[in-house]
């Protein structure tokens, strides 16, 4: 007997949901399709395309729908947790005591990066308990900075990183497109924009008030972060159209701030973890619980990409 065929009206569906992986571009595309079919209520009826998928597809179709939605659980764990981590908000001590363990179990998906992001938060809740009124202030009056500039530092550090693990997989995307340049890639203008806001944040933490953060918490200190700086600016000025270049004034400032280039050799250090993919059987001691009243996803056991 003939397999069923794909219904015109959700061959775009089928297609994202056969081609999901677990990273934030992946279940961006598959959430916009979904949208455009089912509309808000898409994560409750999106199981429903099972009735028209071929069996000799239904299991793939299946774990990729059930780790697309713990993967977009998880990532929303993740972003309420990195908003809690703003040195500019003051932490309800008892409201995330009690929602600790479940935000661990969702976090611990993501492997190291999951546990350190709930040690930032241990940290935080023990620096508000211990002093409820200043919260996230104390880091910042150790360097002698306001919370708005130890955020504008953590934000920069945060870029940088998820900057850099975007490069690695959009490289190697480019790879299996047939050996793209990194600009031909669809979404290149995505990585200018965040290159864009990268020297915003950057500049502003080379300016003195920055200067012990930078030279304590930034590995190889100013040198290393105005050699980033200069490669990143080099970059974007080489590929940004005109529009997004800055006027002749501010590079001039730009120019004078990163004076020369830092030891070539000098390696830098990856500081805050962005959550794309789930970490592999193999080298996650425990899966993750589900917390009281949600499914358990048949996909969640397996591997990652």
């Amino acid at each position: 007997m003939a397999e069923k065929e794909i219904p015109e009206a959700l061959s775009s569906l089928f297609e994202a949901v056969l081609a999901y992986q677990d990273t934030q571009e992946g279940l961006g595309r598959l959430r916009s399709v979904a949208q455009s079919v089912f509309g808000d209520r898409w994560r409750e009826q999106i199981g429903g395309i099972l009735a028209d998928c071929p069996e000799s597809q239904q299991a793939k179709v299946k774990s990729n729908i059930d780790r697309a939605l713990t993967y977009e659980k998880a990532g929303s764990v993740w972003a309420e947790v990195s908003r809690m981590l703003d040195p500019r908000r003051q932490l309800d001590a008892a409201q995330v005591k009690a929602r600790l363990p479940e935000m661990q179990r969702w976090l611990s998906i993501f492997g190291k990066a999951g546990q350190d992001l709930v040690a930032r938060l241990q940290t935080k809740l023990a620096q508000t308990e211990s002093a409820p009124a200043t919260g996230g202030s104390v880091v910042a009056s150790n360097y002698g900075l306001t919370v708005e500039q130890l955020w504008n530092f953590d934000h920069f550090m945060r870029l940088k990183t998820y900057y850099d693990q975007t490069i690695s997989r959009t490289s190697a995307r480019c790879v299996h497109l047939g050996g793209l340049e990194l600009s031909q890639y669809p979404y290149f203008g995505y990585i200018l924009d965040l290159l864009d806001e990268i020297l915003t944040f950057g500049m502003e933490i080379l300016t003195p008030p920055y200067a012990k953060i930078v030279q304590e918490r930034y590995k190889g200190g100013e040198p290393a972060l105005k050699k980033i700086l200069r490669e990143f600016k080099a970059e974007f000025e080489s590929n940004a159209p005109p529009e997004m270049l800055a006027e002749e004034d501010d590079m001039d400032d730009v120019k004078n701030r990163l004076g020369s280039l830092a030891d070539k050799n000098e390696d830098e250090g990856d500081i805050g973890p962005a959550p794309d993919g789930f970490e592999s059987p193999d080298s996650q001691q425990a899966q993750p619980a589900q917390p009281a009243g949600q499914p358990q996803p048949a996909g969640q056991g397996q591997g990652g990409q």
